[in-house]
């Protein structure tokens, strides 16, 4: 269970400000489908999206969660770029969530066909570039479908690496209580919960554990870069920290060099306030609807007993 968390500080800037995470797009342009339902002859989500490709797709950043990827996301922006990060599927998370748990599925438990090119022109249509997971699980299914779109392979050393998952991801899933509060959502923690329990084991071999000195996710880390500096074209791929700032990164994609700083976003602490609100959220939503079953009174006792036992 969270404690409370503080409003994120300003430590790094974009053009002079700190960016929120809901800075990073037009959240009017991510809605929800809450009418998507499986394919009545496939059985399948994606399927049923109405989405279709708008722009070619140019970049394909593969690098693991944690090293740059919202500061990378925002300098493709800069350059006018229109890119697909996971802040941006967690403002969908019915649909999208639901639409990538499909694929994930198919790809590493066998559940029904892979995704090609027309699932991912479904989802990703709209969209240029993608980073961070779970897009960066699907190295191989991103380069044959998109030949003309550059790898950026955003790197960092492993252990400054564990070190951000576990005072991000790992603090967050190390929360109790998560799978209770959950299922009283439907909208936001349940298909946080039910992506997180799938993808964390695939991408990172763990949920939670990165601070051991012994963590399966160490390997995962390691055996992620080799795998996709051996899928990709050394013509098609940059090796890049965004560290190295505007310079690799312009001259590989073939862009103007832009007059202002590298986006250095650290949104360390908006990544733990973020779902902190939607812990608290879903426990709101599990004391509002438990009242309206038992009553306001009984409702604070079972609230009551519930949390001493959490605790």
């Amino acid at each position: 269970m969270p404690h409370a968390t503080p409003t994120p500080t300003t430590t790094s800037h974009v053009g002079g400000r700190q960016p929120d995470i809901l800075d990073t797009f037009d959240a009017r342009k991510v809605k929800e489908i809450y009418n998507l339902e499986p394919h009545p002859e496939t059985g399948r989500l994606i399927d049923s999206h109405p989405g279709t490709r708008t722009r070619p797709m140019k970049v394909l950043c593969l690098g693991m969660s944690r090293t740059g990827t919202m500061s990378l996301f925002h300098a493709l922006q800069k350059l006018g770029y229109n890119p697909y990060h996971m802040a941006v599927a967690i403002m969908s998370p019915r649909t999208s969530l639901s639409l990538w748990g499909e694929a994930l599925r198919a790809k590493f438990h066998g559940e029904g066909p892979g995704w090609g090119r027309a699932e991912f022109d479904r989802l990703l249509g709209d969209y240029d570039g993608v980073s961070d997971v779970p897009c960066n699980l699907f190295a191989e299914e991103l380069l044959a479908a998109y030949p003309d779109a550059k790898v950026v392979l955003q790197t960092r050393d492993v252990e400054p690496w564990l070190r951000s998952m576990d005072n991000t991801a790992g603090v967050v899933n190390r929360w109790r209580s998560w799978e209770t509060v959950a299922a009283w959502d439907p909208s936001l923690a349940g298909p946080f919960v039910r992506f997180r329990d799938l993808v964390c084991p695939i991408a990172f071999r763990t949920v939670s554990d990165f601070s051991s000195a012994d963590t399966p996710a160490r390997q995962a880390f390691v055996d992620h870069y080799a795998h996709i500096r051996r899928v990709v074209p050394e013509d098609r791929l940059l090796e890049y920290k965004v560290q190295d700032g505007w310079g690799p990164l312009c001259e590989f994609l073939g862009e103007e060099v832009p007059d202002e700083p590298m986006p250095h976003v650290n949104d360390a602490q908006q990544f733990v306030f973020a779902h902190g609100l939607m812990w608290w959220l879903a426990f709101g939503k599990m004391v509002g609807k438990v009242s309206l079953m038992v009553g306001v009174p009984a409702a604070g006792i079972v609230a009551a007993v519930w949390w001493r036992r959490t605790n």
